[in-house]
């Protein structure tokens, strides 16, 4: 899978100030708090409905500890503005450590939510809403942070809650797209919203930003009829019957990155992080540009078989959707065959932030019971099931991790 790239945040901060709901909008707030620590958002989140029915907005927080003392990060609470007690997302708890990191190249969620003095971390959130009618114009967040005593001569107490952070949601649509393969049994095995995958939780500093890319990609594997992933020993690409299943164009549009003959990887053995050049970790890819809406962005399709994508497309090629652009392999940095597929407002694989979309029309086959189904798939052992999850056709959503689902064929366009 494609491994996440934990960084150091380059960019800026946002100072806390207090006040209360009744202050927003006045010439001032009502009072000034000192907190030592400052938040910002990473983005305006866009809304993209997703299997479970909901509406989410997937984005993240920087917070910075300027304080001398450690800070722990009790609680983060995103909020619609309008109506301060509709609550979108709630981190309490042990929930806190597993959405937050240090920023900091190879750190990871957890054990613990703890800023050192002056260190930078991030907290992943997933603000939902039932229903479109609901999206609110913009969310804030109260956070609570302690420290071991006061700070700063007592201008700053152990135990800090605020409102901060005001955030508007974008207006940009999450694009409506075909999807980029066909078939039964495809399983979302890294992808977005609520848990932090590795996909959701990876986050680059390139070209002096911090990029969040894969916010919304997903891993593609495709279990058998018998729900496992591979038949034979897990090191051979043959035991993996999905191999060079076609990947299509997802949308009309103009290939304007291409990348062809890299090896595939033994399966199982992921290249060591430092030893596979930047410009190969999407294997042999396209970026494909397209429109949507009148807004432009660009599709990412990584780790084709060596030799399938200038087989079937050339450089400055414009796409018509469900056109073959390549077959899935796993080349780059892969440890499984898969397909990995997203979006995002820049032509770079990396340096680049992801923006959340929709297949069109798909079928939702089931949901795997836990995180650890993952690892047991990976490990050959079969898919289990959660319970409670109905079964059904999709339209216009975007499959949620651990989703299970089916693909129809996408027909060429003329």
């Amino acid at each position: 899978m494609w491994r996440a790239l934990a960084s150091t945040i380059l960019a800026g901060v946002v100072g806390l100030s207090g006040g209360s709901p009744a202050a927003w909008g006045t010439a001032r707030p009502a009072r000034d708090q000192v907190t030592a620590v400052s938040v910002a958002p990473t983005i305006s989140p866009v809304p993209v409905e997703g299997t479970d029915g909901r509406i989410h907005m997937p984005y993240e927080l920087l917070l910075v500890n300027f304080g001398g003392d450690p800070a722990t990060i009790d609680s983060v609470r995103a909020l619609d503005r309008a109506h301060p007690s509709r609550v979108l997302d709630s981190l309490t708890g042990d929930q806190v450590a597993t959405h937050f990191a240090i920023a900091k190249i190879g750190t990871a969620p957890g054990p613990q939510a703890v800023l050192g003095p002056g260190q930078e971390g991030i907290v992943w959130l997933d603000a939902t809403v039932p229903s479109r009618a609901d999206i609110p114009r913009q969310i804030v967040h109260r956070i609570r942070v302690t420290f071991p005593t006061g700070q700063a001569g007592g201008l700053v107490p152990a135990d800090v809650t605020v409102t901060v952070a005001p955030t508007a949601v974008s207006h940009l649509p999450a694009p409506v797209v075909a999807p980029p393969l066909a078939g039964t049994r495809w399983f979302d095995a890294n992808g977005c919203c609520r848990l932090v995958s590795a996909h959701r939780g990876s986050v680059n500093p390139l070209d002096g930003r911090t990029n969040f890319p894969e916010r919304s990609a997903i891993d593609f594997i495709k279990l058998n009829d018998r729900d496992r992933l591979f038949t034979g020993p897990a090191t051979k690409i043959s035991s993996y019957a999905y191999y060079g299943t076609p990947v299509t164009a997802a949308a009309d549009g103009e290939v304007v990155e291409l990348r062809d003959g890299l090896p595939d990887q033994v399966p199982t053995m992921e290249p060591p992080l430092g030893q596979l050049p930047l410009a190969d970790f999407a294997g042999n890819h396209i970026i494909e540009k397209f429109t949507y809406a009148g807004h432009t962005y660009y599709a990412l399709y990584a780790h084709m078989k060596p030799g399938s994508v200038r087989a079937h497309v050339h450089l400055g090629e414009h796409l018509r959707v469900g056109q073959q652009v390549g077959q899935l392999g796993n080349s780059g940095n892969s440890s499984a065959p898969h397909l990995h597929f997203q979006v995002m407002d820049r032509s770079s694989a990396l340096a680049s932030q992801g923006i959340p979309y929709a297949f069109d029309r798909f079928f939702l086959r089931g949901r795997a019971a836990s995180e650890n189904v993952v690892t047991d798939v990976l490990d050959g052992r079969r898919f289990t099931y959660a319970r409670g999850v109905r079964p059904g056709p999709q339209r216009r959503r975007l499959p949620l991790y651990l989703d299970l689902v089916d693909f129809p064929r996408t027909a060429p366009r003329r």
